[in-house]
């Protein structure tokens, strides 16, 4: 049993090995919006020393209570602590107020279920120019992310949330022919079919069910706005990017079928959208 137990233990130790201790970074900036429903702070920062550049984006809190007091305009210094899988800041501290100079984002038209999806010209990501018309006749799940995000419960989970979907469909005789997987950038300016092509590897994804898709700029603007994604840019070449999370279902016949919003669908709760649609 000695050297049973000795390979256990040794397996253990490994896989224990496997998992980063958190990291916590300090960031500074200006708070754009207030999100107390979703327990959410959308701040504006500068360069988080070590972890990524100034950007916009949208960070999770765990205690709803240092919202407490804070509003679009504030200046803040915040604790933003980063896990294997999830980050969220651990203390926003307010250092002062000032005039918002960059406006809310416009939402357009938003589809909804029963409508018809809208089409684009999309390039994947070995190349070939694809259309969204191009999935009728199979149920398509289509996602909007991009490589460079760097906050892991953002585009990253919506990876891993496609990833074990896939899992599944390839799993399952009666979705394997009938279900498809889009995930579109909305940073094509570095997004380019090479560089998603590695990404998907890096992701498992398997092109039989998961492709991802780039495409002219301005045209993957205005397919993801009708799908309620909106996106702030704070630098002119726009890939100083935040969006929200839109996930939707789009019925063989190319109607939308459901949409979640935000990332706290779980991979179960997509698979049974998708084998309603496909039924």
């Amino acid at each position: 049993m000695r050297p049973v137990l000795t390979r256990i233990v040794v397996l253990a130790v490994a896989v224990g090995g496997c998992s980063r201790p958190p990291r916590q970074f300090e960031l500074r900036g200006q708070i754009l919006a207030v999100d107390r429903s979703r327990q959410e702070i959308t701040i504006k920062h500068g360069d988080i020393r070590g972890f990524m550049p100034g950007m916009t984006m949208p960070f999770k809190v765990r205690d709803v209570r240092l919202l407490d007091g804070r509003s679009a305009g504030d200046l803040v210094t915040a604790t933003l602590v980063v896990e294997e899988t999830d980050a969220f800041l651990s203390s926003v501290e307010r250092t002062g107020h000032a005039a918002l100079t960059e406006a809310p984002p416009v939402r357009m038209d938003v589809v909804a279920p029963g409508d018809p999806a809208p089409d684009v010209q999309l390039t994947d990501e070995t190349g070939a120019a694809r259309t969204l018309s191009e999935w009728r006749g199979r149920t398509l799940a289509v996602t909007f992310t991009y490589t460079r995000c760097p906050l892991p419960d953002f585009c990253p989970r919506m990876d891993r949330q496609f990833a074990a979907v896939q899992r599944e469909v390839l799993a399952d005789e009666r979705l394997r022919d009938r279900v498809s997987l889009l995930s579109v950038t909305l940073d094509p300016g570095f997004d380019t079919p090479q560089v998603l092509a590695g990404h998907a590897r890096r992701a498992g994804a398997d092109p039989r069910v998961w492709r991802f898709a780039t495409g002219d700029r301005e045209a993957i603007r205005a397919f993801a706005s009708r799908f309620g994604v909106s996106i702030m840019t704070a630098s002119p070449d726009g890939t100083d990017l935040t969006h929200n999370l839109r996930t939707a279902v789009v019925g063989a016949d190319g109607t939308i079928v459901h949409i979640f919003s935000g990332n706290e669908w779980t991979p179960a709760e997509l698979l049974d959208a998708l084998r309603r649609a496909s039924a």
